[in-house]
This record gives C-alpha cells, sequence and structure tokens, in this order.
C-alpha cells in the first residue's frame, strides 16, 4: 500500500534533524507465490538531501548497520485430500462377475500451497488406469488450493468379490509442497476421513438339483431290476458354495457317489461348475405294484455369509418336480389243472373218480386279487362240485403275489360218456384283477406256458359177447325134422366191456339175418330183440342130425376201433374160448328130432312165447308118460324162477313167466336170455334110465 508519514519530525520543520527519528507505515497483502516461497523478502530505499544539495541514501536493513533485506516468514500448510467414491454399473438384479464399478477420484489442496506432481494411485487388482478428467483450471500442472481435479476408473467385479458381497479399498494422492517436502492422503468418503471406499455387491445364493433316472429292464420291469440316478448339482446364484452335500430320502438307495464337476479341486461349487453325483436303487414288488419310484433329493451347501441355501430336485433347474421313474406293468396269471384218475380196477369204471389240482401262479409282476376260479366240468348241467382252495397264500393278504402258487382240488366223478370218449377233456378258467383293476385271465394248460387241455386218459375195455340160440320150429308138428322145415335162431348181444359200442351187426355164415345194425349199446346192457334169422334144413343137415355153426358180432366205440365176438351157444356148458377174449365160443348146435314113437323122449331148447303155436312153451317130449316129475328153471344167477310138479307141456308149462319166491317178482316177464333147467322123474320107470336132466334153454320174448 502506499508508505505513510506516521511521525517523527519533532519541530515540524520538514527536516530530519539527527536527533530525529521518522516513522512510515505501509501494508502488503501476501500473495500465493509469497506463501509458496514462505516468506516475503524485500527492501525499501530511504533518500534524501545533504545540505550540499548531494543526495543520500539507503537500502533498508535489519538494523542501521547492515542493509539484509527485510524477511517475513510465512507459515506453509501442505495438505492434500483425495475422495474416493464408487457406482456399481451392473444391469441385471444382482451382482455377476464381469459387471463394473465406476470409480470416481476427487483431489482437492487442502493446505495453503501449491502442490506439484500430484499423483493418484489405487492398490486394487484389476483396476483399470485412473485417468485425469479434469480441474487444472489454469493448466498449469500443479493442484492450487481452489481447484478441485477429477479422475476415474473401472474394475471388473470378480468372483471373490461377489463371494466376499463388497469391494473394499483405498486410492492415495501425493504431491510435491513447494518446500519439497511430499504430501499425501488415503481416499475416504469424504475430505475428512480416510474411510475405505466400500461398494456393496448383491449376493444371490441359490443351488440347483436335476435327479435323473435310468433303468433297463428288458422287456418289462421285474424286481431286483436297477435303476440308476443321476444327480446334477449346480451354482445358480452369484457366488461360490461349500460344504455342498446330497441327500436323498429314497430307502433302499444305495450311498450317493460325487462322480466329478470340481474343475480346480477346491472343494467349493463356484458358478460356472457342474457337479455329478450318482446312486443306484433296486426296484422293490411296492415299487412295482405302484407302477413308478417317486421320490426327491436334496441339495444344500453354505453361502460366504454363512447362510445355508438348499434345493429339491427337479426335472429342470427352474422346478421342484419329483423324480418319477416308470416302471413296466405286466399283469399276467396262468392255470395249470392236472388230473389224477383214482379208479381201483385194471379199466376205468362209471363212478370212478378223477382228483384235480389247479394250481395257479402269478406270471406277472403286480399282484392279483379277486381270484376266481371255474370249470364247467363241475358246472351244470353237470353235477356242482365246489372246487376248493387248498392253500398257497402265503401272507394271507388275498392277493396272488408273484412268488405264490395258490392250489386248489375238487373230484370229477366219472361217466359212462367219458369211458366212451377213452379220456376226460377239458379246460379250467382263471380270472384276477390287477392294481388297476384290470381283467387278467387264463384258460389252463399242462404247464404255464400252454393253454392245452388237461386230458387224463381212461383204460377203456371194449368187450362183446353173442349167444345164438336155434329152434327146431317143427312146423308141421309131427315131432320129426323134414327138408324145408325151419330153425329159428335168436340172437342176444352183450356189451361186456366197459365203452358204449355203436354199430353192431352180426354176420353169420349159415343164413342172412334179419335186424339191425344196434345203434348203441351201453356196458352191461344186452339186446335180444334186434337180430332173428329162420333157416330152412337141407337134407344135409338130415343126414348129419343136426344144425351147427356160429355167427360173428362186430361192435364199433366211438373212435370206429372195433371189437368183435364168435357166438356162443349157452346151452352148452363146454365154453371153450376160441378167441382167446374171456367169452365162451361154443358153436350152437341145433338137434334135427327123427321120426319116433310116442314114447321117445326129447327136451327142446328154445322157447317163443309169443302165441304163434310154435315153442310158447317149455316143450319136453314124453314127459306126460311121467307125470310123478319136478321141473326148475333158474336165470343165469342161479336165482329160481320156475318150479312146476307134474310138469305136463300145456296147462302146467313154463312160458316165460317168473314164479319165484325171492329175488324176481312174481308174476313179471323174464328177460330174453339163457336159463338153466332141472328135470327130476320119480318112480321106477324113468326115460333113457335116468331120474334127472339138467342144460340150458334160450327164452326170446
Amino acid at each position: 500500500s502506499p508508505i505513510t508519514f506516521v511521525g517523527g519530525d519533532t519541530n515540524n520543520d520538514g527536516n530530519l534533524d539527527i536527533d530525529e527519528v521518522w516513522t512510515y507505515t505501509a501494508t502488503y497483502a501476501v500473495t500465493q507465490a509469497d506463501i509458496d516461497a514462505g516468506e516475503v523478502v524485500n527492501q525499501a530505499t530511504a533518500t534524501a538531501d545533504a545540505p550540499n544539495g548531494d543526495e543520500v541514501s539507503d537500502l533498508s536493513g535489519t538494523t542501521i548497520e547492515n542493509d539484509d533485506p527485510t524477511v517475513v516468514e510465512l507459515c506453509q500448510d501442505a495438505q492434500i485430500a483425495i475422495v474416493k467414491e464408487g457406482e456399481f454399473t451392473g444391469q441385471g438384479d444382482c451382482s455377476v462377475v464381469g459387471d463394473e464399478i465406476a470409480y470416481t477420484f476427487t483431489v482437492t489442496n487442502e493446505g495453503n500451497v501449491t502442490l506439484s506432481n500430484v499423483d493418484v494411485t489405487d492398490p486394487l487388482a484389476g483396476l483399470s488406469p485412473i485417468t485425469f478428467v479434469g480441474g487444472d483450471t489454469n493448466n498449469d500442472g500443479n493442484l492450487d488450493i481452489d481447484e478441485v481435479w477429477t479422475y476415474t476408473a473401472t474394475y471388473a467385479v470378480t468372483q471373490a468379490d461377489i463371494d466376499a458381497g463388497e469391494v473394499v479399498n483405498q486410492a492415495t494422492a501425493t504431491a510435491d509442497a513447494p518446500n519439497g517436502d511430499e504430501v499425501s492422503d488415503l481416499s475416504g468418503s469424504t475430505v475428512d476421513n480416510d474411510d475405505p471406499t466400500v461398494t456393496d455387491l448383491c449376493q444371490d445364493a441359490q443351488i440347483a438339483i436335476i435327479k435323473e433316472s435310468d433303468i433297463d429292464s428288458g422287456d418289462c420291469t421285474a424286481l431286483g431290476d436297477v435303476i440308476t440316478y443321476t444327480f446334477t448339482v449346480t451354482n445358480e446364484g452369484n457366488v461360490t458354495l461349500s460344504n455342498v452335500d446330497v441327500t436323498d430320502p429314497l430307502a433302499g438307495l444305495s450311498p450317493i457317489t460325487f462322480v466329478g464337476g470340481d474343475t480346480n479341486n477346491d472343494g467349493n461349487l463356484d458358478i460356472d461348475e457342474v457337479w455329478t453325483y450318482t446312486a443306484t436303487y433296486a426296484v422293490t414288488q411296492a415299487d412295482i405294484d405302484a407302477g413308478e419310484v417317486v421320490n426327491q433329493a436334496t441339495a444344500t451347501a453354505d453361502a460366504p455369509n454363512g447362510d445355508e441355501v438348499s434345493d429339491l430336485s427337479g426335472s429342470t433347474v427352474d422346478n421342484d418336480d419329483p423324480t418319477v421313474t416308470d416302471l413296466c406293468q405286466d399283469a399276467g396269471i396262468a392255470l395249470v389243472k392236472s388230473g389224477v384218475f383214482n379208479g381201483d380196477g385194471d379199466c376205468a369204471e362209471v363212478n370212478d373218480t378223477i382228483t384235480y389240482t389247479f394250481m395257479v401262479t402269478n406270471q406277472g409282476n403286480v399282484p392279483l386279487s379277486d381270484i376266481t376260479l371255474s370249470d364247467p366240468l363241475f358246472e351244470a348241467p353237470n353235477p356242482v362240485v365246489t372246487i376248493e382252495f387248498v392253500d398257497g397264500d402265503a401272507n394271507n393278504d388275498g392277493l396272488l403275489d408273484i412268488d405264490e402258487i395258490w392250489t386248489y382240488t375238487a373230484t370229477y366223478v366219472i361217466t359212462q360218456e367219458d369211458i366212451d370218449a377213452g379220456e376226460v377233456v377239458n379246460q379250467a378258467f382263471v380270472e384276477g384283477l390287477d392294481t388297476e383293476g384290470i381283467p387278467v385271465s387264463d384258460i389252463s394248460g399242462t404247464a404255464v406256458d400252454n393253454d392245452d387241455p388237461t386230458v387224463v386218459d381212461l383204460c377203456q375195455n371194449l368187450s362183446i359177447a353173442l349167444e345164438k340160440v336155434g329152434v327146431f320150429d317143427d312146423n308141421n308138428n309131427d315131432g320129426a325134422a323134414q327138408v324145408g322145415e325151419t330153425i329159428t335162431y335168436a340172437f342176444t348181444v352183450y356189451n361186456t366191456g366197459s365203452v358204449t359200442l355203436y354199430n353192431i351187426t352180426i354176420n353169420d355164415p349159415l343164413v342172412p339175418v334179419q335186424g339191425g345194425p344196434i345203434a348203441s349199446l351201453a356196458p352191461g346192457e344186452s339186446d335180444s330183440t334186434t337180430f332173428t334169422a329162420v333157416y330152412e334144413i337141407t337134407q344135409a343137415d338130415l343126414d348129419a342130425g343136426e344144425v351147427v355153426n356160429q355167427a360173428t358180432v362186430i361192435g364199433e366205440d366211438l373212435e370206429g376201433n372195433t371189437i368183435e365176438d364168435l357166438s356162443d351157444d349157452p346151452n352148452d356148458p363146454t365154453n371153450q374160448d376160441i378167441n382167446g377174449n374171456g367169452n365162451p365160443d361154443d358153436p350152437t348146435v341145433v338137434i334135427l328130432p327123427q321120426v319116433a314113437g310116442a314114447d321117445d323122449w326129447e327136451i327142446y331148447n328154445g322157447v317163443t312165447p309169443n302165441n304163434d303155436g310154435r315153442n310158447d312153451v317149455f316143450f319136453i317130449r314124453g314127459i306126460e308118460n311121467y307125470p310123478d316129475n319136478n321141473v326148475q328153471i333158474f336165470n343165469r344167477w342161479g336165482v329160481l324162477v320156475f318150479e312146476r310138479d307134474g310138469y305136463n307141456n300145456s296147462s302146467n308149462a313154463f312160458r316165460g313167466i317168473s314164479e319165484g319166491r325171492v329175488t324176481v317178482k312174481e308174476g313179471d316177464l323174464l328177460p330174453t336170455g339163457t336159463y338153466f333147467y332141472i328135470i327130476r322123474i320119480f318112480g321106477d320107470e324113468t326115460p333113457e334110465g335116468k331120474n334127472s336132466y339138467s342144460g340150458y334153454i334160450y327164452l326170446n320174448q
């Protein structure tokens, strides 16, 4: 400022007297340069005129003895400050690796001196170069006390940062004070602190597990088939997960084994890793019954902040649907029917029995309910028989399990039709319901792999017998045979076997046989009415005194197998078996009576009580000459069917009517057949010197 005289001109004469001290003052405003210099250094000059006109002067000094410049020391306070701010610039809902943080560094001169050589450094690894943006208003490269310099840099977030949940660090600003001292500052959130810059990062800890299954069951699932499970675990969040664990509550599952995926072998599930586990499971019957195996696994892990994260397995990372492994259900049932013949004899007879055993098995892979067994053999119109359950339901649950065999039995009574067929052939039927209520069935077979009918062979005894009886007709009633007179033959066919015979015919080389064929003849039955024959006597017969021959009977069974027999004369007790079939085969002999006197004796062996005037009674020629007599007639079983004293061929004669008192009802017509007679003559006179005669007669009703 202007230098102002203060005082000292004591005499006010305007001259600096030698004893005077004149005082002046001035002010000076310190400049930044002065502060930067740390002092203000200068000198004043005093000039005056001596009396002789010379000018005298002096440079100011600190004393009158020197001319040292006046130095005013200025206080210097060199300070720098840096404020660091971070702004997360990620575009998603949460942080991901590579998202950027934009850092702004604001550097200010907080002292009173200009700072030079300003430098901003940041130890954050991965930070981009720090770029000066602006603030050097005078472009002198010095940080003036009124300037604010701005720098920027960017930083790409790392996984470690996200795991930490924040990025924390500090920058440093340095500069040189005018005196050469270096000043520095750690960045803070304001100029008043050195707090680190903290940029919070969103943490989203998530884990996902996918459970997949694979089963190789061939055509269909079987007990014990193995399901292979693959568990795929991924990090669906943005932080590294530790202590990963996979659990599965499926009872019977093998230990879950880690396969791979930890690419850096650090034991942590990184966000770009896919960890794989496997386990196996053996299918149970309950699973097959259900038609599927349904369950879920759980994956758990720890987030960096200590929180536990978990996920239920799904079919993709986007769902938690249970893993469903469909199992093939194959419902099948089989019925095996076997029969055992229970007859006591050599061959089957009516009312013998067959014991049938029914074995029902489960040929599928699911249990079956509501088992129903039926067999038309035991249903109307046959006699109704209950098929009895024997055993096999091991667990008594009423279900036919796949490892069970249910046994049933029933007894069948053999009929004549069965014996005729030579076998009993039929099939049973079984039905049940699968787990879905759908019927399954099977027709019985001889094994589980066929549906062949069950055949029980029945022994067949094909046997037939023929009796041929001839009766001389004595057409002119003269008691003697002549050429042209006839013999009437009666044929009785017996079914002596165990099967019904069909299409029965008789061949007789002597004479054409009338009648027939017999359509059918049941075992034990006989037929004496179908076949007859009439033979005309020849001279050769008269010369021989008898007619001898045999007929042959032929029959067949249902299959066309034939059986035959030679005829037998029931009046001949010889009973020779020519063909060895057990039936007698005596030829039929008809004695031809010759012309004889009144006393001649002859017993006729044929009775045909049809009121035709011929052989209507059992005729005994000459019996009237021996009135003291007794005649008895017996059937083939030895039962007395007729008895008379004083037999006389007329009023007291046998006419084919029973007069028995015990077995055969009196008054009944006796059946056609062979009978046995006994004739007794009492007194001294007897025919031919004999008092008894016996033999066979043939009755043809």
